[in-house]
This record gives C-alpha cells, sequence and structure tokens, in this order.
C-alpha cells in the first residue's frame, strides 16, 4: 500500500551567524541524529544537531512503530528547534561559499548512534537496543525507498562506534558547529574511492551514506521547494535484545525484515534557503524531483504494491 505524504516538520532557516553562540540551542547528546556536511578538498566542515533520532522513526516504518511517530517541534520544544536550524544557510555560506547550494563538491549525510555497546542485556532505551544506528542514502526521489542489507553484527559494532566518534566531536557544543577539516571527524568516517566517488562510510557502509550536491534545485518534495538535498533516513538493529526493543517488524509489502537490515523512516529535505524538511515518502503523482542517482553500492531497490 502506498504511503501518504505526512510532513512531520519544517524547520526554518533564518538569520545571522554564529550557532556555536546561540544561547537557547541544545548540546549534543548521545543518541541525537546529525546532519553534516563535508566538501571534497576542502578546508570546513559543518555539524546540525537534529534531535533525539528516536523521534523519527515510525513516519514510514510500519504499524510496529507508529506510536513513536513524534513532530520534531513538539518532541524537542518550538525554541529549541527553530535554534537547531538557525543560521544554517549563513553557516554554510560561511563555511564553502555563497554557491554552497549549486556546488558539486559538496556533500550531506546523516548518522546516529546512542551506544556502541555489545551487551544484549541492557534495556532498550526509547525502543533502540545498543547499536541501533540511523544514517542516509542520497534519495532520486523516482525509486521506491531501498533497504541497506548483508551487515554483520561485527559490522554493527565497528559502524556504531564510528558514528559516535565523529559525533562526539560535536559534543558540548550548540546546534550548529562549523569546523575547520583538521578538527573534524567527519572525512574520516566518510572518505572517497577517487574523485567524486564516495568509499565506505563509518568503516563498513559500502558506497557511503552521503549525498553529493547538484549544480542546480532537484525540485520540490512535499511542502519544501528548491530541495538541493534528499536524504532518506534508514534505521537498523543489531541485535532483537533488550527490553522494550522495537524489532525491525515487517515491511510494506508484510514480509518480515531480517536482523541488521535497514527500515526506512522518512526523507530529510534541505532547501537552498536552509529550510530543513522532514516528511514520509509522498504519493508518486507529487513527486516533482528527478535524475539523481541513489549512489549506494549496498542498495537494492523493492517496489510497493500499487
Amino acid at each position: 500500500m502506498k504511503l501518504k505524504n505526512k510532513l512531520a516538520a519544517l524547520l526554518v532557516a533564518s538569520g545571522s551567524l554564529v550557532a556555536a553562540t546561540t544561547s537557547n540551542a541544545a548540546s549534543y547528546v548521545a543518541g541525537d541524529l546529525v546532519l553534516f556536511f563535508f566538501q571534497e578538498n576542502g578546508s570546513e566542515t559543518v555539524y546540525v544537531n537534529l534531535g533525539q533520532a528516536y523521534t523519527y522513526r515510525g513516519a514510514a516504518a510500519g504499524s510496529q512503530d507508529a506510536t513513536a511517530v513524534a513532530n520534531i517541534l513538539e518532541s524537542r520544544g518550538s525554541t529549541q528547534s527553530e535554534a537547531a536550524v538557525t543560521n544554517l544557510s549563513t553557516t554554510l555560506t560561511t563555511a564553502f561559499g555563497a554557491g554552497w547550494a549549486s556546488m558539486t563538491n559538496l556533500y550531506a549525510g546523516l548518522a546516529a548512534a546512542r551506544s556502541g555497546s555489545t551487551s544484549t542485556t541492557a534495556a532498550a532505551v526509547n525502543g533502540d537496543p545498543n547499536r541501533t544506528i540511523y544514517t542516509s542514502v542520497a534519495n532520486d526521489l523516482v525509486s521506491d525507498p531501498g533497504i541497506r542489507s548483508g551487515l554483520g553484527n561485527t559490522d554493527m559494532t565497528t559502524i556504531a562506534g564510528r558514528i559516535i566518534s565523529m559525533n562526539t566531536k560535536f559534543l558540548g557544543t550548540n546546534d550548529i558547529l562549523q569546523v575547520g577539516v583538521a578538527d573534524s571527524n567527519i572525512d574520516d568516517q566518510n572518505p572517497f574511492f577517487a574523485s567524486g566517488i564516495l568509499d565506505t562510510a563509518f568503516g563498513s557502509l559500502a558506497g557511503g551514506v552521503a549525498q553529493k550536491g547538484t549544480a542546480t534545485s532537484l525540485g520540490s518534495f512535499g511542502d519544501v521547494s528548491n530541495v538541493e538535498f534528499a536524504l532518506d533516513l534508514h534505521r537498523i538493529l543489531a541485535t532483537n535484545g533488550g527490553a522494550g526493543t522495537i524489532t525491525a517488524g515487517l515491511d510494506s509489502e508484510g514480509n518480515p525484515i531480517p536482523l541488521r537490515t535497514s527500515t526506512y523512516e522518512g526523507t530529510i529535505t534541505i532547501n537552498s534557503s536552509g529550510v530543513v524538511g522532514f516528511s514520509a515518502v509522498p504519493e508518486p503523482s507529487s513527486v516533482m524531483l528527478l535524475g539523481l542517482g541513489a549512489g549506494a553500492l549496498a542498495f537494492r531497490r523493492r517496489r510497493r504494491n500499487a
């Protein structure tokens, strides 16, 4: 059954530099979803705190997660979530230049992990057992959302640990942080195989997790226009263990989802004004973006029932 478009949040970026001095912005804590930007052969990177990753879960994953659906503004509080993206466009301009929205060597991605512990006896936190990860894949918004599969138990330990090592660079700061490459862990965890081609991210995610920028706007998605980046958010469980765990459950066709296989949770978009939006996949008639390859080597596509 086709998923209906559900706009969970629209976060508007405006104002002036510098988010690192924004007094009412929340600091990064374990489990927060980080939106990150980096440039091939660039000297700067940008971290953006989008709040707890579990609050994005359930918009499209299926009935087993339906109760977890939360409006980002409500879950973080309007002041905090507005602060989370205030100055984003200005920060990106400072980091990468006034033409960041049309740069083809600028990349954006998503990553979250609450814990890298291999313990299977600890209680799940907000439905996520240890080593649950959230990552992105570039979205062409033409094909149906794919899945990432074939990860092993050791892979999950590696990925969770490396996501945490990247995101804790953001620890104790406010919700947007511009960091020079020498002081950032983003480039270390998102290497290049060759010019314009991402290598394995976080030690085990083949093809990377980030999306490459394009020279022109991709179009509109949901209520967001002039989209520059569209990132499918995926959740992957390392184990079904832990009290209160929400398991991977069933896919859109009613088939069991194997352990360490991703579930699609929704799409995060960034437009040319720095607006960050989150919504489930819209009906095909409302999709207006064309021509952007997914570029993730470990993905396969599946069709939804009409």
